[in-house]
């Protein structure tokens, strides 16, 4: 009896972390919801244990919640010595190396991303990979790596007719773009970017290349273009639960106010400087600064350069030897 209900137990756990998996790419949001519902974590097997901490990782990264990230990945290394965790090392190395860029741990980062691919399984993995490898590069302002890599993983992506990471190719390329100056060049790719994601319903995905799109028309002072975007972008940015994306949205809308007339208050001013903090990368606050903080009169500082710092923790000598 005890036996049949645990197995019953494990089932509807199995089920729901398969809902929350079908909700990855339409709505992240959703899928954290689903994962913080189910109960028995703590004692769930091990393999059900693992596939929902890498679940939780994969959402956290759309959603911009980087200590939700790490918690998942801190968990599942406790388990390294696992049938399951190998069978995932891809995902695991490729979230961890995700949490180092954003933390700034740029040569972990590196160490972590390239044990991901020397692990990874398919081409898929591999494509993801080197998108995650060529935006370390960009945020190391390696800037013809980062183009290079890119490129070649934007043709395979095309053999292989992989259109989610086409789409997100694109959207980083047009962002190495606009780091560089190429705004015209940046539109196109940003435009290929929105098409793509609006293909497969990635909600994160319109955002992104939405917010990226509207910004490159506000730099050229293209309004129609920009209004054309403003309402179904807003709407789906307001409705995601990514303060850093809500907060560029809000550079963008006094941008624009001013734009077509009106005064900036001291009051937006200030709120403006509290959303600064609230991006998402330094990268982004360079543009922002670069192209928006004087017209608007917003006395902010532009980011100092990334300062060199190593990660420590009992398992991340594992992830250097990278030998599993």
């Amino acid at each position: 009896m005890i036996k049949a209900a645990l197995a019953d137990d494990s089932t509807q756990f199995a089920q729901k972390l398969d809902e929350a998996k079908d909700y990855l790419t339409v709505n992240p949001a959703h899928s954290l919801v689903i994962l913080d519902s189910l109960e028995g974590l703590s004692t769930a097997p091990v393999d059900l244990y693992i596939q929902w901490h890498l679940l939780n990782a994969r959402a956290s990264v759309p959603t911009n919640q980087q200590d939700r990230l790490y918690d998942s990945i801190n968990a599942v290394f406790a388990h390294s010595h696992t049938v399951t965790f190998k069978a995932n090392l891809p995902t695991v190395l490729s979230a961890l190396g995700i949490w180092l860029r954003h933390q700034e741990y740029l040569q972990d980062a590196e160490m972590s991303l390239e044990c991901a691919y020397k692990y990874a399984k398919n081409d898929r993995q591999r494509l993801s990979l080197m998108n995650s490898i060529a935006l370390l590069a960009r945020n190391q302002n390696r800037y013809k790596k980062a183009r290079n890599i890119y490129h070649k993983a934007r043709q395979l992506a095309i053999e292989l007719k992989q259109t989610p990471i086409l789409a997100m190719l694109e959207s980083n390329l047009g962002s190495l773009a606009l780091d560089q100056g190429k705004v015209p060049e940046a539109e196109q790719y940003f435009r290929s970017a929105l098409l793509g994601y609006q293909a497969i319903d990635k909600r994160a995905g319109q955002i992104s290349a939405g917010i990226y799109l509207m910004f490159v028309f506000l730099i050229q002072k293209h309004i129609v273009n920009y209004e054309r975007l403003q309402g179904p972008t807003s709407t789906l940015t307001n409705a995601f639960p990514n303060v850093a994306k809500q907060a560029w949205l809000q550079w963008l809308e006094a941008r624009y106010h001013q734009l077509e007339g009106e005064i900036i208050s001291q009051a937006t001013r200030d709120e403006l400087q509290v959303a600064y903090t609230q991006l998402e990368s330094d990268k982004v606050k360079i543009l922002v600064h670069r192209y928006l903080a004087k017209e608007l009169s917003v006395d902010i500082i532009a980011p100092q350069p990334i300062t060199e710092k190593s990660f420590s923790s009992s398992w991340f000598a594992k992830v250097k030897r990278c030998q599993w």
